[in-house]
């Protein structure tokens, strides 16, 4: 069997959907091999290069709890959205997403502590959102289509849809609609994820399932989980000043059905 054809065969058998998802397939021999020029610099290879260095010998409680303790303060305090948006991504960044890297993927896992158990794709956004403060029911929330999650975090901001002819084409334009900060995307009808921007660079984050691979991030041009999708569905999470301020209030997230 090829690299082609196997290459072509999980991603049939293993999508990541929601309960009403449909699993969905667009590659090609040429997409999967286009590249995007990014400018030359150091790229984040592993999860466990963004820890904050105040966290190295902290459980994943406490690191919680902390956070907790943190966002509680940020409600009594006058604070810009930009000084807000940088504790979230930090605390989801930082010190949350980071414990999740090789916990190991499958369609049913739904476990609520990294690298114990497995994790499916909806489960690891939705918990780790939970796990930073953010009011919602993670299984509600997990159990839904990718528009309807990207709907449900996105409030009563848009939902940015992109449908490009190109691999090429689609990630120039989610670099082109989104700010640097970290946000949602949902891929057509089967599988979620966040997409980190820094400095102009794009990074996937998400509980891959090719070869049960699980939590990693990874540059989005090397992605053949990014390159099998023609359609997205984008959510700003950090820089969402309406979830921002849900997340330091404490207000529910609704789940859009």
């Amino acid at each position: 069997m090829n690299k082609l054809i196997l290459t072509i065969f999980v991603l049939m058998n293993f999508g990541c959907i929601g309960q009403n998802g449909k699993k969905a397939l667009n590659t090609s021999e040429n997409d999967t091999t286009q590249v995007i020029n990014l400018a030359k610099k150091d790229f984040i290879k592993t999860l466990k290069e963004l820890k904050s260095k105040s966290d190295s010998l902290k459980s994943y409680g406490l690191v919680k709890s902390q956070i907790k303790k943190a966002k509680l303060k940020l409600n009594n305090k006058e604070l810009s959205i930009d000084s807000i948006s940088n504790v979230f991504k930090h605390s989801l960044i930082n010190r949350i997403i980071l414990f999740w890297e090789g916990t190991e993927w499958s369609f049913e896992g739904h476990t609520s502590i990294p690298r114990k158990g497995k994790i499916a794709c909806g489960y690891f956004v939705s918990t780790t959102l939970k796990d930073t403060g953010i009011n919602l029911n993670r299984y509600k929330l997990a159990q839904q289509s990718p528009v309807n999650e990207a709907k449900s975090l996105a409030l009563n901001t848009p939902v940015i849809e992109i449908a490009e002819s190109s691999i090429e084409q689609n990630i120039l334009m989610i670099n082109k609609s989104l700010k640097d900060g970290i946000h949602f995307i949902g891929f057509d009808a089967s599988h979620v994820g966040y997409i980190l921007k820094e400095s102009g660079h794009l990074y996937l984050i998400h509980s891959n399932y090719i070869d049960y691979k699980g939590v990693e991030i990874e540059k989005i041009e090397d992605s053949i989980v990014f390159a099998s999708y023609n359609k997205f569905y984008l959510a700003e999470i950090s820089t969402n000043e309406e979830l921002l301020k849900s997340w330091i209030k404490g207000n529910e997230i609704s789940v859009v059905h």
